[in-house]
């Protein structure tokens, strides 16, 4: 009986201590699959060729803002005509206001008269002048010929001086002195005159100063019309008929003042302002093309170009030194507002349209860049390729590739 109990316990033991190397075993094969399965080859997943953009770029955080510009009467005066309204579109060129020009008009006529006295009196001058011209070259030829017939008679005396007596040949000197004394004169009169008249510079003189006051007046008429500078929009009138408009001296800041006359807007532009970091700021360049979207967009792309960057630094609380970059929308902007905040990706590099697989799925064989493709019975080629500009992810294909073909990248799971 005893014994029997024993061998009913050994035979217990026996049981419990197989099923305990039963489960180690099973928890050792089971961690040995889970290795096997970590450590197998990654699975080749398929991926098209196909057509895109390949980019390079920075990006920014930017605002949009309409353009807009101050719009003034060169002159002062009492608003005469308005002809315009808040709101309305207007053409480059349009007439949008009157100033009262009674005042002005008299003045430009009363400008006109004395320019056409200036000029009436510089041809009476001339006149003048040329008839004394004319006199004082008959007193020279008279004086020449003068001097000339007493020359003759003095000469003939000296060379037969035992003849004439010398009272006689003492007179005919003085007479040669005084001839040629009064020719010399009035040579030199002559070449003066011929040569230089301050009568006539005066009048000259005359003449463009009424020219500057006929054109200051015909300005000042002029002023009393304010033209539009370009298309645009209206946004603001400050004054109405009657009133009395002073002359603005523009500080150069163009916002929307009711100190100005009117402020207008372009009609179909639109800028986007980015602040720019001054680490960043090296890789914008004028005329650099930039694409935009905007928050109230999303997934549609703007296109535009840096107008503009500006030569003064920004610096916020923190002691952040950003530069403010204007951008020109190339694109139709009616639906975009003020205020509407985008991202800017400033391209520093692109190649649009190309060929583009996935940078993972190429591979360098003997210095060779290959990727593996599926070939027309399902099997798996290795095909050498020539590749071209990546943004890092995806990359171009320049030769080697047909877009729609199948190629692997391998996926580890």
């Amino acid at each position: 009986m005893v014994k029997k109990l024993f061998l009913n316990k050994k035979v217990k033991v026996l049981i419990v201590l197989t099923v305990l190397m039963s489960v180690t075993y099973g928890g050792y094969a089971y961690k040995a699959k889970v290795q096997a399965t970590s450590t197998q080859e990654p699975v080749l997943k398929e991926e098209r060729v196909e057509r895109g953009d390949i980019t390079i770029d920075f990006t920014g955080d930017g605002e949009a803002e309409i353009p807009v510009v101050n719009v003034d009467f060169e002159i002062s005066g009492k608003l005469k005509e308005l002809f315009v309204e808040t709101g309305q579109s207007i053409k480059k060129g349009d007439i949008v206001a009157k100033l009262e020009d009674t005042d002005l008009m008299n003045k430009l006529q009363n400008a006109q008269v004395q320019y056409e006295k200036a000029v009436t009196k510089l041809e009476q001058t001339k006149q003048q002048f040329k008839l004394t011209t004319i006199s004082e070259k008959q007193k020279l030829d008279d004086l020449k010929s003068k001097f000339d017939e007493i020359s003759l008679d003095y000469n003939a005396m000296i060379q037969l001086e035992g003849i004439y007596p010398k009272m006689e040949i003492e007179k005919k000197r003085i007479a040669y002195e005084s001839a040629k004394g009064a020719y010399e004169t009035q040579i030199e009169r002559y070449n003066i005159l011929s040569n230089e008249s301050k009568d006539i510079e005066m009048e000259k003189g005359n003449i463009a100063t009424a020219q500057i006051a006929l054109k200051i007046a015909q300005d000042d008429l002029d002023n009393t019309l304010l033209k539009s500078p370009m298309d645009a929009k209206i946004l603001t009138i400050t004054y109405k008929p009657g009133e009395t408009i002073p002359t603005v001296k523009d500080s150069g800041e163009v916002t929307a003042d009711t100190s100005h006359f009117m402020v207008i807007s372009h009609a179909d532009k639109l800028e986007v302002i980015v602040p720019v970091s001054e680490n960043d700021l090296y890789n914008v360049s004028m005329d650099q093309e930039v694409e935009i979207e905007f928050e109230a967009f999303e997934g549609k792309l703007f296109t535009g170009r840096v107008l503009s960057i500006d030569a003064l630094p920004k610096k916020d609380s923190s002691g952040l030194v950003t530069y403010e970059v204007k951008i020109g929308l190339e694109d139709d902007s009616n639906q975009l507002k003020t205020g509407m905040t985008c991202t800017t990706s400033f391209i520093l590099n692109q190649r649009k349209n190309v060929l583009t697989i996935p940078n993972k799925s190429v591979s360098m064989v003997d210095g060779k860049q290959v990727v593996q493709v599926k070939g027309e019975q399902g099997n798996i080629e290795t095909r050498t390729i020539k590749t071209g500009l990546t943004d890092g992810k995806n990359v171009e294909v320049v030769d080697g590739l047909k877009a729609g073909e199948i190629i692997f990248v391998k996926d580890k799971k």
